[in-house]
């Protein structure tokens, strides 16, 4: 009886964690989309941003910064333009042309490559939320390989974004929590074999 109100709270509590991921893979899709298209428009402009950011920059009304007010966003900064370098000869020339425009589309690609990828995150984590609510116990074998597959792709994308230590301490942690599920899925089986 008692085992049947735990299951309950974890499916419960799996309901609300696949809402939030959903919530939050929804709002860095939106964001993501919102940086290609704004990266899209800057490259089409051209010289016209150019223009019009040496101008607003001269009125003192941007400036180059991750900051809205006194609020940090994530940590990107445009490109200082005079930095950029290519051996493609056609991005050697556009880049002569309007620098800024190509600094500020690079800044907005960028943005949209870690928005996607925090978007896929949150898809992964929500599907581990999903079976766990789908499933009779969180001690199953699709369970527990879901969560191995997904802790592991989470621990590259960790490694390869936040550094060595980070992954590695992720590795770690996949490596616990596998263990755990796994004792725990033993304990089950004892369980439902004393039944």
């Amino acid at each position: 009886m008692e085992e049947n109100i735990k299951l309950e709270k974890i499916k419960k509590s799996c309901s609300v964690g696949r809402k939030v991921t959903t919530a939050f893979s929804i709002i860095a899709i939106i964001g993501c989309v919102m940086a290609l298209i704004a990266g899209i428009t800057i490259l089409k402009m051209g010289k016209e941003f150019d223009a019009k950011y040496e101008q607003m920059s001269n009125a003192g009304y941007v400036s180059v910064g991750d900051t809205i007010g006194g609020v940090r966003l994530l940590h990107f900064s445009m490109e200082d333009p005079s930095n950029l370098e290519s051996d493609v000869p056609a991005i050697r020339e556009a880049i002569k042309d309007h620098p800024y425009a190509i600094s500020a589309s690079i800044t907005a690609f960028t943005a949209a490559a870690i928005t996607g990828i925090i978007a896929v995150m949150f898809t992964l984590i929500g599907s581990i939320f999903n079976l766990i609510g789908t499933e009779e116990n969180p001690f199953t074998d699709n369970v527990i390989k879901r969560v191995l597959v997904v802790m592991i792709v989470l621990s590259a994308i960790i490694f390869f974004t936040s550094g060595m230590a980070s992954g590695i301490l992720c590795g770690i942690l996949t490596w616990v929590i596998v263990t755990i599920l796994d004792y725990g899925k033993t304990l089950q089986t004892q369980a439902d074999e004393t039944l």
